[in-house]
């Protein structure tokens, strides 16, 4: 990853940054209006943060772009696996039944263009696909649930479907999650994640002082995109953790999940 060439406060991919016909970005946590826990640039929407505040660092970043908050997808996410296509019939919808429907949903999916498809994370996995041959474009939020639930397998067959994309098309980019050594887990998450058929063996360890298991999510996940076809080279995952550096990330480990919220997102031009 590397900082934004305009923008400094923002951050981008390697692999998506040479893409001319998309663009994408991953916030930090300055550029924004507001305090506390959630300085600056919370766009959470929903956290406890001041919705006047969470609005205008959404128009902030909007406006990096000449466009509007309105522009920019953002689901209410509850670390399931549900997905949405992002179409014309949803975009006709009044503010009210939208939100509605992106009420529930960790992943988003389009083919439409000039709209940021959104993912908020303040610790969990934020995955961004691009379907570089047919033109599609997918935001997924991966946390242990959604990451044990496969969410990585349904979001790339949900493109195979619905959109006819071939896995080896697709270019992905995994952005700053919590670090295996910050994340331990209880042995109840671990049993689900063998449960479902996980090797987990080279994601893991055990911590010897606590008797906790540490999970490394954001590799779970990269080995879960190159199980489904996409290509090693198409696939980008940042080092950075965002337990480890609180100037520049939110991190509901770290903070409590009283804390503001990184947005991440994709988009077709």
């Amino acid at each position: 990853m590397h900082p934004h060439p305009e923008y400094p406060t923002l951050l981008q991919f390697d692999l998506l940054s040479a893409e001319a016909e998309i663009e994408h970005f991953f916030t930090t946590r300055s550029g924004g209006v507001s305090t506390g826990e959630f300085s600056s640039l919370n766009l959470g929407n929903y956290s406890d943060d001041d919705p006047v505040a969470i609005f205008e660092n959404l128009t902030i970043l909007a406006r990096m772009w000449y466009m509007k908050p309105s522009d920019f997808i953002i689901p209410h996410q509850t670390h399931g696996s549900r997905i949405l296509a992002v179409d014309d019939n949803f975009m006709s919808l009044p503010l009210s039944q939208k939100n509605e429907i992106l009420y529930g949903i960790d992943v988003t999916v389009t083919q439409l263009k000039n709209l940021f498809l959104c993912v908020t994370v303040a610790d969990c996995v934020p995955i961004l696909l691009y379907d570089r041959v047919k033109g599609i474009v997918a935001a997924v939020h991966a946390g242990w649930r959604g990451t044990s639930d496969r969410i990585v397998e349904k979001t790339i067959r949900f493109m195979q479907e619905r959109y006819s994309s071939s896995a080896s098309d697709i270019i992905a980019a995994i952005g700053p999650a919590i670090c295996m050594q910050h994340y331990e887990v209880g042995h109840e998450v671990v049993d689900i994640f063998r449960e479902r058929d996980f090797d987990l063996s080279l994601v893991s360890f055990k911590n010897e002082v606590t008797g906790k298991i540490h999970l490394d999510l954001k590799e779970i996940n990269r080995l879960e995109l190159l199980r489904m076809g996409i290509l090693p080279k198409y696939i980008e995952k940042t080092d950075l953790c965002t337990y480890e550096n609180p100037d520049l990330f939110f991190s509901v480990r770290r903070q409590s999940v009283h804390c503001g919220r990184m947005l991440c997102g994709i988009m077709l031009e």
